[in-house]
């Protein structure tokens, strides 16, 4: 009897979104950043423009002994006749972040949120704020390696992740992010309003209190 045989084909790892958040050290991203502050005591708004450096700094060591990366966020204030390129970076604040085989957790603020869920996929559902000591919070995948344009920048897959979203007569939330394979984060909002009220009702659409608040990546690369 004659029998043959052949090698198995190579099986590509399966993907599961992990350059979603790629990690790498002294890697950065500089966001244009827009805020608006509605003030619900004066009535005034208040409006802010600058930008931000987030450097993935370096790896170090978190009280359970997990490989964690220490993040870097530097600042410069928009000034309309100064550029940015000729400013210097000032320190603002340092938060780090936690890469594992199941998830993406950054510490903002002491506040640890799960950022990015794997394997990534439309429609995943998991609870955001699932290590920190706060109310539940629902994030999802509302979209998924779609092709994005900012601020001049293409990104053949990106993924939105939808934080938060509430809408009624009274308030207006609306929070999410949106990463790039190979690069993170490329956009956040935060949109957190409450309308006004009177003996006649809510006026939705009149905002009476609250943030409007978008970084948007400028550039990214490494240091």
């Amino acid at each position: 009897m004659f029998f043959s045989c052949k090698k198995d084909a190579t099986v590509a790892p399966p993907d599961l979104g992990y350059n979603y958040y790629p990690g790498t050290i002294k890697s950065y991203v500089i966001y244009d950043v827009d805020s608006i502050i509605y003030n619900p005591i004066t009535g005034d708004t208040s409006t802010y423009k600058f930008q931000i450096k987030e450097s993935m700094d370096t790896l170090i060591t978190d009280n359970e002994n997990r490989p964690t990366i220490k993040l870097i966020r530097y600042k410069k204030i928009y000034s309309p006749t100064i550029p940015y390129s000729a400013m210097t970076w000032t320190l603002e604040k340092v938060w780090v972040a936690n890469k594992t085989a199941t998830d993406v957790e950054v510490v903002e603020e002491n506040i640890r949120y799960t950022k990015l869920a794997f394997p990534a996929k439309l429609g995943l559902v998991w609870n955001g704020t699932a290590h920190a000591d706060t109310n539940e919070c629902d994030y999802s995948y509302t979209t998924f390696d779609s092709p994005l344009k900012l601020n001049g920048n293409s990104f053949a897959k990106t993924l939105t992740v939808l934080q938060n979203l509430d809408t009624n007569a009274l308030i207006y939330q609306n929070y999410y992010e949106q990463y790039a394979r190979g690069v993170g984060c490329v956009y956040k909002q935060i949109i957190n309003y409450v309308y006004a009220q009177d003996a006649m009702g809510a006026h939705r659409g009149v905002i009476a209190g609250g943030i409007y608040y978008v970084e948007t990546v400028n550039s990214y690369g490494t240091d």
